[in-house]
């Protein structure tokens, strides 16, 4: 047995002896200079790239081989930036010395030291990441060069290369750029170190990162399954657990692959924690939103073209989310969702806007720059740019929407209800409903996109949408207070919103039963006609509403505005005329009557021009006729009386029947006006030096008023 030993130690000696000697034979006669110009071309056969390497390739023997290579760079395509793409400072390959006798190269570790990696696009966005390898064989004297000392054996016919299997990758002090070189947008990463360690090519990767990514800390730990999954050479399910800290946030991924070759069998669980999410703003380069105490988690699922999300969950500071999505690529695109919040505040989405940094003031002898040209104004109100008619014909979706509270510009918007379906190009929002502050509105769309002139049928019901935030939303002062009623039927055709507008058939009609009007944040020349008499001046120019209705029956875009009515404690108006919305233009005519020192005086109005910036005119012609009556009682002296004490008389109510027409009922039958009471005998002549009776106003002057 003693025997059997020594031999079989001289034969593991005499092996060993043999091996070593072999190797060391290599590395004497290695010529690395020889091989660079072999290395070179092999890679510009393969990539169409040029490899330089400029530092030496040693070979250093032992019972782990290992080889260093230094100062390599590969070639950008023409037409970038910079001339590498690609350049690596030292590469350091240890390798496994049984295995590679057997023909396999098994690397135990390799270490690249300071790797630069650039990764761009030119100015037609093109990547310099697509090779092409050069058409043709390689040039002879490309591949002139000394034989390897030791070929690898080949087989009959065609020839394999040997297997090769890495168990540790190390990155030291790397810098990976990603440039734009349209928008010449740039992004870095720095590694601090990367280590990948796997001890078979079906054993579990070991994954830790450390880099910093635009100025913000990015680290990566945990482990995946092995590298053959990837290459194919091995089936089987793919596990990953990742934890990824960035910044002060941090994400857990835990699930697996069924197939990672193929991307079958996706089952990953998310979760993530985000203290500020606006500090992530550094990494995506994009402002984000001032989210406080972000958490989210949920389940994402799929095969290759068709993911899902389930059990969404969100919640942060503005609010809470949950639910499940879908998406399916394809033509068309289908997403599917249902989603559900007890409580989101929009507003708290809002960007802060950055403040501008003050100019630096120009040099003494820089000219003056001209100013910049206002921009032009739109030649519609409606907007006339396209709908995306042609996006919406290559999207499926069936999504649902249930809001408890909404916040947003500054107001509570409660029990939303939405459900939106667009198959094969026809669009449904049914229901679409929601309490706005002090109302209720229900909305129902359907568009045909899939056609040239879409079809749009719209239905709104609005029984009291409060009149003072609404007006604020709109950018206007609160002239106006109550509730508003809207009705609306309405259908059109066209690709813009303008286009439908022009051609639009149905109804509108548009209540405002009672609440209060402030004459002085009114614009135009009617009511600058109605403050210069003097109208509501004990009120300050605020008056009661008694109504405001209005109905508009469309035909091919023209609004037949039949009745028009204003009923207000300082005056009361009603009338009619079209809206023509083809090309936005006003035709109206008002009867405004108002009590003035003691008759009631009518003054016509006309209003025209522009929806944008409406025009109006006093009648001229119209209001001596209208008050003929009124200015002959003034002329023959009777208004003194009235001046002098009784009863105000009143300028008639259109709104009873006006409102009732507006809600379906039957107008009621108008009372006898009243007759006006006997005005006072005026009084003689007093003794004494007592003020005689308030002189008559001069009619002259009085119709002058109405007239300017």
């Amino acid at each position: 047995m003693r025997t059997l030993g020594r031999t079989l130690g001289r034969i593991i000696l005499v092996l060993l002896v043999l091996v070593v000697g072999v190797v060391g034979y290599f590395v004497l006669t290695f010529d690395s200079e020889a091989y660079k110009p072999r290395i070179a071309a092999a890679v510009k056969q393969a990539t169409g790239r040029d490899l330089r390497i400029k530092g030496r390739i040693a070979l250093a023997v032992s019972l782990t081989p290992s080889l260093e290579v230094a100062d390599v760079a590969l070639s950008n395509p023409p037409g970038f930036a910079g001339p590498d793409m690609a350049s690596i400072a030292k590469m350091d390959l240890r390798l496994a010395l049984m295995p590679l006798l057997g023909g396999r190269i098994v690397i135990d570790r390799m270490i690249l030291t300071d790797p630069h990696v650039t990764l761009e696009t030119d100015a037609k966005g093109s990547p310099n990441w697509v090779f092409t390898p050069p058409a043709g064989p390689a040039p002879a004297a490309a591949l002139a060069g000394p034989a390897p000392v030791a070929p690898a054996p080949q087989s009959r016919g065609t020839s394999t290369p040997p297997a090769i299997a890495i168990k540790e990758i190390q990155i030291a002090n790397g810098v990976f750029t990603y440039r734009d070189g349209r928008s010449g947008a740039t992004e870095t990463l720095t590694v601090k170190q990367i280590s990948v360690q796997a001890e078979s090519p079906d054993a579990p990767v070991k994954l830790s990162v450390g880099a910093d990514l635009n100025g913000v800390a990015i680290a990566i730990d945990g482990t995946t399954g092995g590298l053959g999954h990837l290459t194919g050479a091995i089936r089987g399910e793919w596990p990953v657990k990742l934890a990824v800290a960035v910044g002060n946030a941090k994400f857990l991924l835990d699930g697996l692959i069924s197939d990672p070759m193929t991307g079958r069998g996706l089952d990953i669980g998310l979760t993530a924690d985000v203290p500020d999410l606006a500090a992530l703003g550094a990494v995506t380069r994009q402002a984000l939103p001032p989210l406080k105490s972000v958490t989210f988690s949920g389940r994402l699922s799929g095969e290759p073209g068709k993911f899902a999300l389930h059990d969404l969950k969100l919640t942060s500071a503005a609010g809470d989310i949950a639910g499940d999505v879908a998406l399916a690529m394809g033509l068309p695109v289908s997403v599917t969702g249902t989603l559900t919040s007890t409580r989101f505040d929009i507003d708290g989405l809002a960007i802060p806007a950055q403040a501008a940094p003050a100019p630096a003031p120009p040099p003494a002898t820089a000219p003056p720059t001209p100013a910049d040209a206002p921009a032009a104004k739109p030649k519609w109100l409606i907007p006339d740019a396209a709908l995306p008619v042609g996006m919406l014909q290559m999207l499926n979706a069936d999504l649902r929407l249930t809001v408890g509270l909404l916040h947003v510009g500054g107001s509570d918007y409660k029990s939303i209800q939405a459900h939106a379906v667009l198959k094969d190009g026809v669009l449904t929002l049914d229901p679409a409903a929601a309490d706005l502050p002090q109302g209720h509105v229900a909305l129902t769309l359907t568009a045909d996109v899939g056609k040239t002139e879409p079809p749009v049928h719209l239905t709104l019901r609005a029984p009291a949408v409060a009149l003072a935030p609404l007006l604020a939303a709109l950018g206007q002062p609160p002239y106006l207070t109550g509730n508003l009623e809207v009705v609306a039927d309405l259908r059109g055709a066209g690709e813009s919103p303008h286009a439908i507008a022009s051609s639009l058939d149905g109804t509108l009609t548009l209540v405002v039963p009672g609440g209060t009007i402030d004459l002085r944040r009114v614009g135009g020349s009617t009511v600058s006609l109605l403050q210069s008499l003097k109208l509501g001046k004990a009120t300050g120019g605020t008056g009661a509403l008694r109504c405001v209705v209005v109905r508009m029956e469309f035909a091919h875009g023209i609004g037949s505005v039949r009745p028009l009515v204003l009923g207000t404690s300082l005056l009361n108006a009603d009338g009619g005329g079209t809206v023509n919305l083809a090309d936005e233009t006003l035709a109206l005519t008002l009867q405004t009557r108002a009590a003035l020192v003691g008759t009631v005086v009518t003054v016509p109005v006309n209003v025209f021009g522009s929806i944008a910036a409406p025009q109006t005119k006093v009648n001229e012609v119209g209001i001596a006729g209208a008050n003929a009556a009124a200015l002959g009682g003034l002329i023959g002296g009777q208004v003194g009386g009235v001046l002098g004490g009784g009863q105000r008389p009143s300028a008639g109510d259109s709104c009873p029947a006006a409102l009732a027409v507006a809600h379906g009922q039957v107008a009621p039958t108008p009372a006898a006006a009243a007759p006006a009471p006997a005005p006072a005998p005026a009084p003689g002549p007093a003794p004494g030096p007592a003020p005689g009776p308030p002189k008559p106003p001069n009619a002259g002057q009085l119709l002058k008023q109405f007239l300017h």
